[in-house]
């Protein structure tokens, strides 16, 4: 169905249709209701990628993650849905499965499709990016989220140095030692920092620095698993998991090993309520997702008034 068939069937004109799809005031209530009405009853969406494509203003962002399966980025998601839902805005999603060359796609894409701006959390091969980033960023707004590149730019991030630090430090004063860390990809800003921060608050408390109690996995449940198998050789105290896929595998190899995990202190990134649901008495923080997302949003309005003040944020934990 298109909206001249709309139009016909409410006996008005394809213009007033078009203003009843657009919230436009200059409408009669009455109208509007039949208008309504009929879109209902005749299941008809309006093409907002065509709309958007007919003027140079639309009211669509584009969204980017990287992995769409897993939870943290699946919440991210949610709290950006929401909040562009409470300001009217329309989002189009785009997930680059950690491939630099699809994300690429996607933001051409978005780019012909005449989004507003794009938020964006790059994948893991973005860091040294510079240039393809300096261009997008000349051709539409865009706000980085989660994970930065090798240059400032604009967007939100979570504390990640300062969060894994306070954290470390909490399992020395109770005694910890031996303190393994699972780490993420060295190829993402957000692993990088965790695994500094792990590294100062042993090296200000006191404790010489082990490279046999760090291994490198991929931020997946699989690495987890296969990491965790390896560093429960080496008779560690406590641990620290960089990301919640990997703390659901290794939690797998406790469960195998039947490993009392009151033995292991065990602490990860991000909180999540499979995790809390597996066992509550891991330590990890409460993610605060609609502020990322509320702040993000701000930041490409605020880049759309070309205000670039204040463009880079980092939210405490």
């Amino acid at each position: 169905m298109k909206i001249q068939d709309i139009a016909r069937l409410a006996n008005v004109s394809v213009a007033t249709v078009s203003r009843v799809i657009n919230n436009n005031d200059n409408v009669r209530e009455e109208t509007k209701e039949r208008i309504n009405r009929i879109i209902k009853e005749n299941n008809y969406y309006p093409n907002v990628i065509a709309r958007n494509l007919s003027k140079n203003e639309n009211n669509t962002i584009g969204i980017i993650i990287p992995d769409i399966k897993n939870l943290y980025f699946a919440s991210i998601m949610d709290g950006i849905v929401n909040e562009a839902n409470r300001r009217n805005l329309n989002i189009i999603l785009g997930c680059s499965n950690e491939n630099f060359e699809l994300q690429e796609k996607y933001i051409e894409l978005f780019i012909e499709q005449r989004v507003k701006g794009i938020i964006i959390a790059v994948t893991q091969n973005s860091y040294d990016k510079i240039d393809f980033f300096d261009q997008t960023s000349s051709k539409i707004p865009l706000v980085l989220i989660d994970r930065k590149i090798d240059k400032q730019m604009p967007g939100v991030f979570f504390e990640n140095f300062h969060s894994v630090y306070r954290v470390i430090e909490k399992f020395i004063k109770y005694g910890k030692k031996k303190i393994g860390f699972l780490a993420g990809p060295q190829t993402i800003s957000t692993a990088k920092e965790r695994l500094e921060g792990y590294k100062k608050a042993l090296k200000d408390n006191g404790i010489k620095y082990d490279k046999k109690l760090v291994l490198y996995g991929d931020f997946t449940l699989e690495s987890g698993y296969n990491l965790g198998k390896e560093i429960l050789k080496r008779e560690i105290d406590a641990i620290y998991i960089s990301n919640n896929s990997m703390t659901l595998g290794f939690l797998k190899v406790l469960k195998e090993l039947n490993i009392n995990s009151e033995n292991i202190k065990i602490a990860t990134f991000e909180d999540n309520e499979i995790i809390r649901f597996i066992d509550e008495k891991i330590v990890s923080y409460n993610m605060p997702f609609s502020e990322l997302a509320k702040k993000s949003i701000e930041i490409l309005e605020s880049l759309l008034k070309n205000d670039t003040s204040d463009t880079t944020v980092e939210i405490s934990l």
